[in-house]
């Protein structure tokens, strides 16, 4: 087995008397894809933020590169420079151009020059298809090139892993295709990711695994081909018929 740069062990995670995630376990290798699947509710990017620390879990620890990063004297801003975050909400400063919201991190954070970090930004939009409009402000882009500026923007700090909360979960279906497209050339450039969404289709294709939660649980991890296709328990059987209206392949 691959040695994890991100792991998750035994998270637990309270908001007063409800319990979200009920001992959570994962572990992503260098350059794979995990995807994580359930309804809605089910803990999925209570997950996610605990792993870069937006949430410090109640119980069980997370490690990046072999180190407890969930300990109390770690540095959460130090942690989110390595783990990305790309959110369902793009989040850009709408007072910014696209080239100005991706250079401001690397400058503010990294202590980057500014013109080095807007040659950072520019190839960053280039790469993920929207070089053209790096001088357009939020509210002058669509919804799919507002994402994949936010993109840019997580790409920016270069990560070492790259977390997708829904990321195509507030676009208009006409913009998810190009969202997708993005994060394909990511995968196939190596680049380590957990993915929280809905589209199947994607997760079939890129995913070195597929963990499917529900009540803060994980039910089922596998293959995504064993989890998707050929499920072994009857909740995520369930969750799939709900979702994909009994998919071809589905026993």
């Amino acid at each position: 087995m691959k040695t994890p740069v991100l792991e998750g062990r035994g998270l637990r995670k309270t908001f007063g008397d409800l319990e979200v995630l009920r001992g959570v376990d994962l572990r992503v290798a260098k350059g794979e894809v995990v995807v994580v699947v359930g309804p809605s509710g089910c803990g999925k990017s209570t997950l996610l933020r605990c792993l870069n620390l937006l949430e410090r879990p109640t119980a069980g620890e997370v490690l990046l590169d072999g180190e407890v990063i969930t300990t109390p004297e770690m540095d959460p801003n130090q942690v989110r420079r390595r783990v990305g975050m790309v959110f369902q909400r793009f989040h850009l400063f709408p007072h910014l151009n696209a080239l100005d919201n991706v250079a401001l991190a690397p400058q503010r954070v990294l202590g980057l020059g500014a013109a080095a970090a807007r040659e950072r930004a520019a190839g960053l939009l280039e790469k993920v298809g929207v070089g053209a409009r790096q001088h357009a402000h939020p509210q002058e882009m669509s919804g799919g090139e507002q994402q994949r500026v936010a993109i840019a923007r997580a790409l920016a700090m270069e990560p070492e892993v790259l977390l997708f909360d829904e990321p195509t979960s507030a676009l208009d279906p006409e913009w998810v295709g190009e969202v997708l497209k993005t994060m394909r050339s990511l995968v196939e450039e190596g680049v380590t990711m957990v993915v929280v969404t809905h589209e199947m289709g994607f997760a079939r294709e890129v995913a070195d695994a597929v963990l499917f939660m529900d009540q803060g649980l994980v039910v089922e991890r596998g293959r995504p081909e064993e989890v998707l296709l050929r499920p072994q328990h009857e909740r995520t059987r369930l969750f799939l018929r709900r979702l994909l209206r009994e998919p071809q392949g589905l026993q």
